[in-house]
């Protein structure tokens, strides 16, 4: 009879290929369109920064609260 800690151990490196495998084969989980040029001038960490959605791109990009233009297309209505 196998030992409890070999199947374990097996069950446990099956599991971690099969995440592996669909990690890699995952699509991205969002098209990033970028940093504003404002946000970088100003420094922001990712910690300070915002995510917007331009639905003309179909993607997020990231810039300080206020911002409304898109960096990818300059698209200002969301």
């Amino acid at each position: 009879m196998p030992d409890l800690d070999e199947i374990s151990r097996a069950e446990f490196d099956r599991a971690e290929q099969a995440l592996e495998t669909a990690l890699n084969e995952a699509p991205p989980s969002f098209k990033d369109l970028g940093i504003t040029p404002l946000a970088q001038q100003l420094g922001l960490t990712t910690e300070q920064l915002n995510g917007h959605w331009c639905s003309r791109c179909q993607g997020i990009w990231f810039g300080y609260t206020l911002e409304t233009q898109c960096p990818a297309c300059g698209n200002r209505n969301g």
